[in-house]
């Protein structure tokens, strides 16, 4: 009987759930009698090996996961105007998005408007925001600050959370604060990565129809998209704050689409060479 070895990926993953369930065991529940299930986590001794991918294959598998040509902007129509429709009438789901809808579609167009990080945009203060430059300060891995161009659009979408924050959020407007906010009791808190990143998954879960996106998947839109308008990989890496071109480079593939052509002129000259006969 011939058997298959299991992939890397799939053993990873089995290791990874195993890893989960012995630090729950160990460090998270406990017996009856107030003692751990477990007193030593033995799956760390377990290394997971890293599957290797090639530069293409990587780009290839991103350019799987992102919205392309015009959908970042048949996405953030959909929030604006229909997305409400999904909801059912009275419930708290459609209360809260009424209530919150300036913010998120705020958040959602910045992310699409200058492919900032969630944890750049959950820091942005308001004296970040440059409204006659259109472009924000940012606070760059390694605690580097930087200063990004942002889309007209966003800018403008930005403005109109802002013209309804205090009233919603009851949010300071001191130079400090933060700019993107949500209700705590009677104050308010900065949204956390975590909230923002839950914010981006429902929106783009109902657009494509379960299939969601992460905050980290709309950077890549918004650098794939940028990358195929000016064609400048050193303005990508600026954008986004890269300091690699290696990774800058995921965002474009000419090599794979040379390939994908060749490729197709290849299967046409066998057809063309059968309809011969």
């Amino acid at each position: 009987m011939e058997t298959k070895k299991a992939e890397k990926v799939s053993v990873n993953r089995k290791i990874s759930t195993l890893r989960s369930l012995f630090k729950y065991l160990t460090t998270q529940t406990e017996n009856g009698d107030g003692e751990p299930y477990f007193y030593r986590n033995v799956m760390l001794k377990i290394e997971v090996n890293k599957v290797k991918e090639t530069l293409g294959a990587r780009a290839s598998r991103i350019s799987t996961k992102i919205s392309h040509n015009d959908e970042d902007a048949r996405f953030l129509e959909f929030v604006k105007h229909d997305y409400e429709k999904e909801l059912p009438e009275k419930s708290r789901k459609l209360i809260y998005f009424k209530r919150d809808k300036e913010r998120d579609f705020a958040i959602l167009s910045l992310f699409l408007g200058s492919g900032i990080r969630v944890n750049e945009l959950s820091n942005l203060g308001l004296r970040d925001l440059d409204f006659e430059e259109k472009q924000i300060h940012v606070l760059r891995k390694g605690g580097k600050k930087d200063v990004v161009a942002v889309s007209p659009p966003s800018m403008q979408d930005i403005k109109d959370y802002l013209a309804v924050r205090t009233e919603r959020y009851r949010g300071s407007n001191d130079d400090t604060a933060y700019v993107f906010l949500t209700r705590m009791n009677d104050g308010a808190t900065p949204l956390s990565n975590r909230a923002i990143e839950a914010l981006v998954k429902k929106y783009t879960k109902t657009f494509k129809s379960n299939k969601s996106m992460s905050p980290y998947k709309l950077r890549h839109t918004y650098g794939t998209n940028l990358m195929e308008h000016s064609g400048d990989i050193h303005l990508l890496m600026t954008q986004l704050g890269h300091t690699s071109t290696t990774t800058a480079a995921l965002y474009t593939n000419p090599e794979q689409e040379k390939a994908k052509k060749a490729a197709k002129l290849m299967g046409e000259r066998r057809t063309n060479y059968r309809e011969k006969d």
